[in-house]
């Protein structure tokens, strides 16, 4: 297992600052970029990031920086592990950038999305990188975090369950121990190991979650009703949670069909709030979807955030092209992608993560995508 002291957090947002606060505070030594050096300086000024908890007061947990930078050569050189939490939008963006400076042996791990590695995985083959780089993602965020201030970030909550890709799929040993020291158990943590990177993909709570109540309640958001909390009782009804359970068995077919070992959304709920190891009882997804510490985020008070402009694109178009490949209908899925171009004027299907712009090819038999999953090759 690689030995990790330098850690280099590719993104100064809300999961970047969250990583600085977490990791520097437990000793790490901690590289931060950003394209926009002002949007850190305050940062950089201050000599770290200080995380606030629910109520935004001090937790008493402050993450050193060792450099703050726009100079992304100065950011990777000599670093063991790469984290790049950003939005999906810019994953590939902060891939060819990166690509030309990374070094023999480096792990990149993108945190937020899905198969990201196979971005990452696609980029560096366009660009002739030869390389070896160890290339991981994980499904959603380790924290729920909001940045505060000029050097400061609410800590809302640790995302306990936490699914682990590579690419290829072979390289998850390797990762593998090295996110669980990371995001270790003693903070409440469970790093499941993914067989491949659909694992990631498929197990998408933002895309599964955000887009049924945002298309249901669209009036209220775009009348900028101030009530309004994504996750409240009133904006999902029994109604609009039946849809978010129709679009999460779809997703399960998709990975039942690959052969993955796939969990309901109600399963998936209970792991991240109780018990990591799915034995106790499971509640009804309506009752699992409403909880407390969910229920009190406000907002969003407009349609045109990352709820759909990044979650029909980058997770529902990706679940409906995997579908088509594999021949598992996704007719709620498709309706909802259907909706949400309706209501944004947008075409998600042009502009969305196909499996072609992951680098798959949709002729290919499921033995064959499962070999290049597996070993990076066909």
């Amino acid at each position: 297992m690689a030995e990790i002291r330098k850690i280099t957090v590719l993104g100064a947002g809300s999961g970047g600052r969250m990583c600085c606060a977490d990791l520097g505070s437990r000793g790490y030594e901690i590289t931060l970029f950003s394209r926009n050096m002002e949007r850190i300086m305050g940062i950089k000024n201050h000599g770290g990031v200080e995380a606030l908890d629910i109520n935004s007061k001090p937790t008493g947990m402050f993450g050193k920086v060792a450099l703050a930078t726009d100079n992304l050569p100065e950011a990777i050189k000599g670093t063991h592990l790469i984290l790049n939490p950003v939005p999906y939008t810019a994953c590939e963006e902060y891939a060819r950038m990166a690509a030309p400076h990374l070094e023999d042996g480096q792990i990149v791990v993108y945190l937020g999305k899905g198969g990201a590695c196979l971005t990452w995985a696609k980029v560096l083959r366009e660009m002739g990188i030869k390389k070896k780089i160890y290339l991981a993602d994980t499904n959603t965020l380790p924290y729920g975090a909001s940045k505060m201030g000029e050097y400061q970030v609410r800590l809302e909550n640790r995302t306990q369950n936490l699914l682990l890709a590579t690419f290829p799929g072979n390289d998850i040993d390797f990762i593998g121990p090295v996110m669980e020291i990371l995001f270790p158990s003693e903070l409440g943590y469970y790093i499941r190991r993914g067989q491949n990177a659909i694992d990631s993909i498929l197990v998408d709570y933002n895309a599964i979650t955000h887009t049924p109540p945002m298309i249901c309640n669209a009036a209220r958001i775009e009348s900028g009703d101030k009530d309004f909390h994504l996750f409240g009782k009133r904006e999902n009804t029994p109604g609009v949670v039946n849809l978010i359970k129709r679009i999460d068995r779809e997703r399960m077919a998709i990975g039942e069909k690959l052969g993955l070992r796939q969990y309901t959304m109600e399963e998936e709920i209970m792991m991240v709030n109780w018990n990591p190891n799915g034995e106790d009882y499971v509640l009804p997804l309506y009752e699992a979807i409403h909880t407390p510490y969910l229920e009190v985020c406000e907002g969003p008070f407009t349609l045109k955030t990352r709820h759909l402009v990044e979650d029909v694109p980058y997770g529902l178009v990706t679940f409906s092209s995997l579908g088509k490949m594999v021949m598992v209908p996704t007719p709620t899925t498709d309706a909802v992608i259907t909706l949400a171009e309706g209501l944004l004027d947008r075409d998600f299907r042009r502009e969305g993560r196909t499996v072609e712009s992951l680098g798959i090819e949709p002729g290919w038999s499921i033995d064959q995508l499962k070999k290049y999953l597996g070993e990076g090759s066909v």
